[in-house]
């Protein structure tokens, strides 16, 4: 009798996951075309390969398994509208292996391992994630696998895409695409794609357990950080375009190459702690490989930066200490480095540049590499230019003053190596900065000079009170002069 007992409990538990009355979804559409729409708060599983097939599952319908996969699709041309529940306790919730796949979701999916996954010949995968939909996982919440048919994924979402140990979204063939309207969250990387990689940013994304408070330019952690390494965004080439809040625990964003370009009201911070470490730590960090899907891994070639926003970590902008790649930067808006460098380029990097205008703010040194490097100055109207020292690095390194004369200057003198500049700009303002390792110096309608050629025109004393009103009608003499120049 104990035996019997026992082959009865384990048949019992062997069919616990599987609702005694399941309902089987309704057929209907045409040989060619078939639909299933699910209709059932104990909706059965749906395993079906056909091609063209249409699957609704109804907003009060629930396909539920503690244990296996409620939903597999491996037919090309399938589509799934999903406005009910679809969760699994121990499993992906739903896996589609067949090409061009379209998911439109205003419901749940919930997956004990994966939400969403894709494998075999998925490419061209479409998911729409619409405002009241909601995707989760304990893993990856939407994966496609390594491979290089699960090309060109297509991702749009306007509602909540998490994972509580993994990614929000990992992408691992070329092509892929993200936009982002609402938040993806996750405890790795949030996002990880590969080549090719398109992601538009309006949103919130963020490593589960930061907050960012938009009033007072500050992250807090509520007290469930899921790590304390892990980046925000992660690709291996394309562009970036970033309109809302990136939040990584290592890096912001990590990119090989391409373009980063973060918008007026783009945030990009990392909130690591100061180290040492080039490798880490970066608003916006540059790897020294470019690791594709396809071919071999090779060195990363050039990037691109534009910030027009806000970008913060140890470091807001650096690099691999063996990255050699050319990086050009262009920032109008504010660059915050935590341990006093802004901008951190490794030692033997390419020529490189870095264009400042507008409202362009730099909290901590600039650090340039071995290349021929260029720092241009022109637009500037915030009164600000670098809070710190640019340093040209190795090389044969220029200043472009573009929207200033000669006669703007008011003192540039090399101390220790350590040049100083003074430039007269409107409203009797003065703009200064602190310089090392440039060599020439070209103004509007000047130059270029030498770091010496400009040094001993402009070695005058210090003035002494008694000989400061002298000065001062000099200066008052130059900005007049200024100002007919730019009427």
């Amino acid at each position: 009798m104990k035996n019997t007992h026992k082959l009865v409990l384990a048949a019992a538990l062997a069919w616990s996951s599987v609702p005694a009355m399941a309902e089987q979804c309704i057929e209907g559409g045409t040989v060619d075309s078939p639909t299933l729409t699910c209709t059932a708060a104990d909706s059965g599983n749906i395993d079906d390969d056909r091609n063209n097939l249409s699957v609704t599952v109804e907003s009060d319908a629930q396909i539920v398994r503690t244990e296996g996969r409620p939903v597999q699709l491996g037919g090309s041309d399938q589509s799934v509208d999903n406005q009910g529940l679809i969760e699994s306790g121990d499993d992906d919730a739903f896996r589609g292996t067949g090409a061009n796949l379209t998911v439109d979701n205003s419901g749940t999916i919930r997956g004990g391992d994966r939400g969403i996954r894709l494998q075999d010949d998925a490419d061209n995968f479409t998911l729409i994630n619409r405002e009241s939909g909601e995707i989760f996982a304990r893993r990856q919440a939407v994966r496609l696998d390594n491979g290089d048919e699960l090309e060109n994924a297509n991702i749009t979402n306007y509602g909540l895409i998490e994972s509580t140990e993994g990614r929000a979204i990992q992408s691992r063939g070329p092509g892929g695409t993200v936009i982002n309207h609402g938040t993806l969250r996750g405890g790795e990387e949030v996002v990880e794609a590969r080549e090719d990689f398109t992601i538009e940013n309006r949103g919130t994304i963020a490593i589960r357990g930061l907050e960012w408070d938009a009033t007072n330019r500050s992250w807090s952690i509520d007290g469930s950080i899921a790590t304390d390494d892990e980046d925000g965004v992660q690709f291996a080439s394309g562009t970036a375009d970033n309109h809302g809040v990136i939040l990584g625990t290592d890096d912001g964003i990590d990119i090989d190459e391409g373009r980063v370009h973060n918008h007026a009201t783009g945030v990009i911070v990392s909130t690591g702690s100061a180290s040492d470490s080039m490798d880490g730590g970066s608003g916006i960090d540059v790897d020294a490989l470019f690791e594709p899907t396809q071919g071999e891994d090779r060195v990363a070639g050039p990037l691109t930066i534009i910030n027009e926003g806000y970008i913060e970590g140890v470091r807001a902008i650096g690099t691999d200490e063996a990255s050699t790649s050319e990086i050009t930067i262009e920032n109008s808006g504010t660059l915050r480095g935590r341990s006093g460098t802004a901008i951190q380029f490794a030692p033997e990097q390419g020529d490189s540049s870095l264009l400042v205008s507008g409202d362009s703010k730099i909290f901590g040194d600039v650090i340039f590499g071995a290349g021929d490097d260029l720092l241009t100055v022109e637009g500037l109207t915030s009164g600000l230019l670098i809070n710190g020292i640019f340093d040209g690095g190795e090389g044969n390194n220029s200043v472009f003053l573009n929207d200033y004369l000669l006669s703007d200057i008011l003192s540039f003198k090399i101390t220790d190596d350590l040049i100083s500049l003074s430039l007269a700009i409107l409203n009797n303002e003065v703009l200064s900065g602190q310089f090392i390792n440039f060599a020439t110096w070209t103004f509007s309608s000047d130059g270029p000079f030498s770091t010496e050629e400009l040094a001993s025109r402009f070695a005058t004393p210090v003035p002494t009170p008694a000989i400061l009103p002298l000065f001062l009608l000099g200066l008052a003499g130059i900005w007049a002069s200024r100002a007919r120049l730019l009427k």
